[in-house]
C-alpha cells in the first residue's frame, strides 16, 4: 500500500482486516479517534507487540549444553544442533569448542582430540561413524543372546 501511494485514511481502515488473534483484540480495544496517522498506528502496534519478538541467542548459551551421563551421543547431537540453529551467525570454531566442551569424557571425545578435527562437519561425520559402530556392536552382542534363547526353546 505504501509503494502504491495509498492515502493514510485507507491504510488505517485496511490495517485491522489483516489482524488475527491477540493483534485483533489489541486493535479493538483502542480508543476511537485516538490515532491520527498510519505512522502512529504502526508505532503503537510495534511497541505493543515487540515483546513477543524472539531474539537470536548468543553463542555463550552453547557452552551450557552438556551431555548427561545417561544421554546417547545421538540425543546430545540433536539437542546441540537444535540450539545452534537459534544462534545468529555462529562461528565454526566456537561451535566446535562448545560441542566438544559439552561431551562427556569417553572414547569419542578422545578420538576427536586425537585426530585433530578442523570443522564442525568433521566432528559430525566422525560422530556418525562412531554411532554406526556402536549400533553394529550392540547388534552383534544381541545376536548370540537370541541364538541362545532359540536353542533353549527347542
Amino acid at each position: 500500500m505504501h509503494l502504491q501511494g495509498i492515502a493514510e485514511k485507507i491504510k488505517c481502515r485496511a490495517f485491522p482486516t489483516t489482524l488475527k488473534g491477540p493483534a485483533r483484540i489489541w486493535f479493538s480495544r483502542l480508543m476511537p479517534n485516538s490515532i491520527g496517522t498510519f505512522k502512529e498506528l504502526s508505532a503503537q502496534f510495534s511497541s505493543h507487540f515487540i515483546g513477543g519478538h524472539r531474539y537470536k541467542k548468543s553463542t555463550a548459551c552453547l557452552m551450557s549444553i552438556k551431555q548427561r551421563e545417561d544421554e546417547t551421543l545421538r540425543s546430545y547431537i540433536a539437542c546441540f544442533n537444535k540450539e545452534s540453529l537459534s544462534i545468529d551467525e555462529a562461528d565454526n570454531k566456537i561451535l566446535m569448542v562448545a560441542f566438544m566442551n559439552g561431551l562427556r569424557k569417553g572414547k569419542f571425545l578422545f578420538s576427536l582430540y586425537k585426530n585433530d578435527v578442523k570443522t564442525m562437519s568433521d566432528i559430525l561425520y566422525r560422530a556418525t561413524k562412531y554411532m554406526n559402530a556402536e549400533d553394529a556392536l550392540l547388534a552383534y552382542e544381541e545376536k548370540p543372546r537370541k541364538r541362545e534363547r532359540h536353542k533353549e526353546s527347542r
